[in-house]
């Protein structure tokens, strides 16, 4: 018996250390990165199989951080951004790294537009921009660049830069990008009380995330969508767009599209006469605290809290707060 045991753990130790080889970690981070456009969830769960990441050649350990970056600004994981930017800038002047600056600065503008680090997200933005190495990459900053904007309030800038986006994509032939373009200008459209106009632009998006089958997208285009249909209470619409995105929406690890999604049909169901209890005004203040940014937590005050009774705070005027690291200083001086 004794033979038979040892026997089978020897068999098992080459593929306990084939698991770890730099090889094979190439293999599962490829995989990884395939699913980054249409299932980044996935593209999270595989880089979790990957062990002992602080062992392995300083390259692949920068290129895991890059692609969790990536994996997480879709499916909002804040913290999991944190930590990987923390870990790719304490390596900022490695040869990788200086490869990956436009990645590198993109992600970390995402993540300061996103706690309000306003200013700060410009300028990492404006240095990604800097060293972008193609027009795909140009087009995305863009694009971040007039988000910043428009949690600023200024959406004569952030139209300007819509605009700078649409003609790289036009003359560019790029048309993945239509999506964010349109989804993001129905946002603005919406914040402006301009509806209708909402509404024509989140069906463009939704119908090019469709067509190149973006889930994330396909998410936020139909919540946003939906969230259209019940302002100007277009019931039918509604329920024929409502079934498909609440499935994606409720397999897609992401809790403020799902956030979204829960106080939007909250209103859809009052207007189809089912009153709203106490436990279901309980879970939609939880909701709010879990929405995108407080210029969604207004257009949810100000459209869907009143009339459901529930009693949630307006959020304030943003303060814009400045960003303080040590790396960050690197970043301010954009010189690679």
């Amino acid at each position: 018996m004794l033979r038979a045991i040892v026997g089978l753990w020897m068999l098992l130790i080459p593929v306990i250390t084939w698991a770890q080889t730099p090889g094979a970690v190439v293999d599962t981070l490829q995989e990884a990165e395939d699913y980054l456009t249409v299932d980044p969830a996935t593209t999270l769960r595989l880089l979790e199989q990957v062990e002992q990441l602080d062992r392995l050649p300083t390259p692949l350990f920068l290129r895991w951080h890059f692609i969790r970056l990536r994996a997480a600004v879709p499916t909002h994981q804040m913290e999991t951004m944190e930590h990987s930017l923390e870990a790719i800038y304490s390596h900022h002047t490695h040869p990788y790294f200086i490869e990956k600056i436009p990645t590198a600065m993109s992600a970390l503008g995402i993540w300061l537009r996103r706690h309000d680090f306003l200013n700060d997200a410009r300028l990492s933005l404006e240095c990604a921009y800097k060293y972008a190495q193609s027009d795909q990459q140009r087009l995305t900053l863009t694009n971040s660049q007039a988000l910043v904007s428009r949690q600023l309030g200024d959406y004569e800038q952030a139209r300007t830069l819509y605009d700078r986006a649409i003609n790289i994509a036009d003359k560019a032939g790029i048309t993945s990008k239509n999506g964010i373009i349109a989804n993001n200008l129905g946002i603005i459209e919406l914040e402006l009380g301009k509806v209708a106009e909402a509404e024509a632009q989140f069906r463009k998006a939704l119908a090019n995330y469709q067509e190149i089958d973006k889930r994330s997208g396909q998410i936020s285009a139909g919540v946003n969508l939906l969230f259209a249909f019940i302002i100007q209470k277009q019931l039918l619409n509604y329920q024929r767009l409502y079934g498909p995105t609440a499935r994606l929406t409720e397999s897609f690890p992401n809790e403020t599209k799902q956030a979204m999604l829960l106080w939007v049909n909250a209103r859809f169901m009052q207007l189809e006469g089912h009153p709203v209890s106490q436990q279901s005004k309980s879970a939609l203040k939880l909701a709010y605290a879990q929405l995108q940014d407080d210029n969604v937590r207004r257009l949810v005050f100000q459209h869907l809290a009143t009339p459901l009774g529930v009693d949630v705070q307006l959020p304030k005027p943003v303060v814009v707060r400045p960003f303080e690291r040590n790396w960050y200083q690197v970043v301010k001086a954009c010189d690679w």
